[in-house]
């Protein structure tokens, strides 16, 4: 029997090369161990032979690794060997032992690369889903902290951790959660965002249904107060649900201050992403209709297909200079600098590409992005200026009034599972909205506590 089941999955599995079958005769019983170099620890490996080789004649097997199960399906087995771990088969014995023996390739734990602050934790999210989860359990050490482990993608069966305080969480996000990943089980996962499209469907929308974090003392606060926090294996960032606008615009730093500290770059903050929406098509609202502005700017001789290209010749100028900071080495960071000097200064207004008004302008509205802690949301708040542009451009003062009504309407039906995406401004909520702005301390509340001893 043990040579048949060895046989059928030496046959689904004997073409990859990292594959390993080891057969060992101890104490006339076969012991057959079946797993995955590139993903099994071999000092884990090392230590079950070890175990093995101790085990006295007349005992069971003894698994010196500690954390086995037993399965009865092949196909859960290959499914746990194709994870890291080692299975075990042994004669006259139906279940296939699977043993814990997991060592994922991983780069350390390094500083957050976009939510960076000053004081406060400087370890991120990394690629290994164990690591991220321990980054969590190690702020909060309680028995209410609940991760489950999921796999979803028939083919790519990605691991899942679903991390939660049970009591705190809000029932309804959680169940809700859990209905759609079960409804949409056939789905491949490859990454967090696949899997948020999964689940809540492809939209027009720009604006994120969900947050993105890296951060571990972001998930462990949000964890705390009853949010539901989603890790993907292989992606160095977790999900944060529910979230709206306001809570995507919050960033480390203000937790590491003083309450009127925190407020006033709350508020600097607050007023920079604004401006970075609507400073420019105002500007261009005024300018179009020679209205004169608080900058004194000249608005005479206006032309509106030369005003119009330089705006979106700039706008465009700066995205490439974003992407390719993005996108190109190291190595060429000082040439990149030299060529966005040429693009962006003197030469450029120079050449007529634009003019030192509209320059001043893409500044302060590109200043008002960079301010905006979440990446996807400041691409989104991106894109609705450069939508609000050509409206006005087009259209003049109605285009300006017209796209901002139309831009409230689309941030009014964002949906994010629960809560209103303008939430606490509409509806209107006194006490979170001085949570927002002021910050609060964390308590555990007494009828949480009665709960937890009740359970």
């Amino acid at each position: 029997m043990n040579e048949a089941r060895l046989a059928s999955i030496r046959q689904k599995l004997s073409a990859s090369f990292d594959v390993s079958f080891t057969t060992y005769e101890l104490h006339g019983r076969t012991i057959s161990m079946i797993f995955l170099s590139s993903l099994s620890a071999q000092s884990a490996v090392n230590a079950l032979i070890q175990g093995f080789t101790q085990s006295p004649k007349e005992d069971p097997l003894t698994f010196f690794n500690g954390s086995v199960s037993a399965l009865l399906d092949e196909q859960a087995a290959i499914t746990q060997i194709l994870s890291g771990q080692c299975v075990v088969l042994l004669d006259h014995d139906p279940a296939y032992y699977s043993v814990e023996t997991r060592g994922y390739p991983t780069r350390s734990v390094h500083a957050p690369e976009n939510e960076k602050s000053i004081r406060g934790s400087n370890d991120a999210f990394v690629e290994n889903i164990i690591q991220n989860v321990g980054l969590i359990r190690r702020r909060i050490r309680d028995e209410r902290l609940v991760v489950e482990l999921d796999k979803e993608g028939k083919l790519t069966k990605t691991d899942l951790a679903l991390v939660y305080m049970r009591g705190i969480v809000d029932q309804d996000v959680l169940d809700d959660f859990k209905h759609r990943l079960w409804a949409n089980s056939q789905v491949e996962i490859y990454n967090d965002r696949n899997l948020v499209e999964a689940l809540y469907g492809k939209t027009l929308n720009p604006y994120p249904h969900v947050r993105y974090t890296e951060r571990p003392d972001l998930c462990a606060l949000h964890l705390l107060q009853g949010s539901l926090v989603v890790l993907v294996d292989t992606i160095p960032s977790a999900i944060l649900l529910p979230t709206t606008f306001f809570e995507q615009i919050q960033q480390a730093e203000e937790y590491t201050q003083t309450p009127l500290l925190a407020f006033c770059t709350r508020l600097s903050r607050y007023i920079g992403i604004f401006l970075s929406i609507y400073l420019m098509p105002l500007w261009i609202a005024l300018r179009g209709s020679e209205n004169p502005t608080m900058l004194n700017l000249p608005v005479q001789g206006v032309h509106p297909f030369e005003f119009g290209f330089q705006i979106l010749f700039a706008e465009l100028v700066v995205e490439w200079i974003r992407q390719s900071l993005i996108h190109a080495p190291n190595m060429l960071s000082g040439i990149m600098g030299f060529l966005v000097v040429f693009v962006l200064g003197d030469f450029g207004i120079e050449f007529g590409a634009y003019t030192k008004e509209v320059l001043i302008m893409i500044a302060i509205s590109n200043l008002g992005n960079f301010i905006t802690p979440g990446y996807e949301i400041s691409l989104a708040n991106k894109f609705s200026r450069i939508c609000l542009n050509l409206m006005t451009l087009f259209f003049k003062i109605p285009g300006f009034c017209i796209g901002i009504i139309a831009h409230f309407l689309l941030l009014l039906s964002t949906d994010t599972i629960k809560y209103p995406y303008l939430y606490p401004l509409i509806p209107f909520s006194f006490k979170e909205m001085r949570r927002l702005l002021f910050g609060s301390l964390i308590h555990s509340t007494k009828k949480q506590n009665d709960q937890m001893k009740a359970k």
